[in-house]
């Protein structure tokens, strides 16, 4: 009852303090905080004059108010419901201690002391918010069509006002990496005009206002366009019983269902132990690029033909085709067939001219012996030899005619 009847005595002077001159006020004080962290508000007695009207030291009367003329603490009595606050008493000083600061503890705080007449110390409190990104309100992976332009949003939070940059790095580059560029513009939005299939890349607002961490918020802005076919190879030569592997390089997003088809027919990868077809597929480093191969397994009739490599998607529907042709197994022809079958018979017992004597024969034939066997040996090695040319073999052949027809001429 005693506490009661001194609070409202109090208060009667401290509204009577607001209505006199601001000789009342003693200075002011400028407390700043990070949200989160602890304030300390402090009040010394000794500072107030130590004008005490009633009782000793013990009975002095020290309330403290906030901005909307709450009463806080009356002596170390707390008279509010938020456990935050509290009273740090030691000795002469009364301060006032608000744990884990929040931005709407900001604001101006008294101290009032029972003197004669009232003395009160203002208290101006400064919460600093580090900036903060609202996921809720601000963009998310964005999907646009090829030569669209995009509005991204950030929207941040904290206080003072945070600054928000932007920057860009690829896609396929880590979130880490050195390459990413700085954009001129500032602000919470953010244009990206004609988007193509080549800037698939990651966009950064980063917001900061001197006080705690920056924060930061990344965009993905994929474009969707129509898929695209390469062939590594527009034409496959094999023999009869090898195998052949057919690739192409297909891009796209969104990501294209991709396969192989023959003669109107979709090309079905086996499964039995007894395998003709087998497909497998890559993404290639440093792109979004799908190598897609098809190797079918030993030839057949059947296998030869042209195959087409697909791709769709929402978009379109695209193919190349890849020719897989049989190559010919080719005899070669031997010589010495080659040669008598262009080559007129000839009658030796049947000329026109005048038969030899016996002297004469063994006598031609002794000297041309040598050179009809040199003749003999020369064909054998060319007739072994796939290497010389079609000239050296007709030559090769009218000599050896020539001499014949002059032998039984002579």
């Amino acid at each position: 009852m005693t506490a009661l009847l001194c609070l409202t005595s109090l208060s009667t002077y401290v509204l009577a303090a607001f209505t006199v001159s601001g000789t009342a006020a003693i200075a002011d004080l400028n407390v700043t905080a990070l949200q989160g962290q602890d304030a300390k508000l402090p009040c010394s007695i000794d500072s107030l004059n130590d004008n005490i009207t009633v009782g000793p030291t013990k009975d002095r009367l020290v309330v403290w108010m906030d901005k909307h003329d709450n009463v806080l603490y009356f002596n170390e009595n707390r008279m509010i419901d938020d456990m935050r606050f509290a009273m740090s008493k030691l000795d002469r000083n009364w301060d006032l201690v608000i744990r884990k600061v929040d931005a709407r503890d900001e604001g101006s705080y008294r101290c009032v002391a029972n003197t004669v007449p009232i003395k009160l110390k203002y208290y101006q409190l400064t919460v600093f918010v580090p900036p903060k990104v609202n996921l809720e309100t601000s963009s998310v992976d964005v999907d646009a069509p090829e030569g669209t332009s995009v509005i991204l949003y950030c929207n941040v939070t904290g206080h003072p006002s945070p600054t928000i940059t932007w920057s860009k790095r690829k896609a396929v580059e880590p979130k880490n990496s050195t390459n990413a560029v700085k954009l001129p513009e500032k602000g919470d939005t953010l244009v990206v005009r004609n988007v193509s299939r080549y800037s698939d890349e990651i966009y950064t607002c980063s917001a900061s206002n001197g006080h705690g961490s920056p924060d930061h918020h990344e965009i993905r802005i994929r474009v969707r366009y129509k898929p695209e076919v390469k062939t590594m190879q527009a034409k496959v030569s094999r023999y009869q019983g090898e195998n052949a592997e057919l690739s192409c390089i297909i891009s796209g997003y969104e990501k294209p269902i991709m396969y192989f088809a023959k003669d109107n027919y979709q090309v079905q990868q086996d499964i039995t132990n007894h395998k003709k077809y087998m497909y497998n597929s890559a993404k290639l480093a440093g792109s979004h690029d799908i190598q897609m191969n098809l190797t079918v397994y030993n030839l057949q009739d059947d296998d030869f033909g042209y195959y087409r490599c697909v791709a769709v998607n929402s978009l379109d529907r695209v193919e190349k085709y890849i020719e897989l042709k049989e190559l010919k197994s080719q005899t070669t022809p031997s010589l010495t067939s080659t040669m008598w079958s262009n080559t007129p018979e000839i009658d030796i017992y049947s000329t026109s001219l005048s038969p030899l004597t016996d002297k004469q024969t063994r006598s031609t034939a002794e000297v041309l012996k040598p050179q009809l066997q040199d003749n003999r040996k020369n064909l054998a090695a060319a007739e072994q030899s796939t290497e010389n040319s079609a000239d050296e073999r007709s030559i090769q052949f009218l000599s050896w005619f020539l001499l014949t027809v002059l032998i039984y001429t002579l």
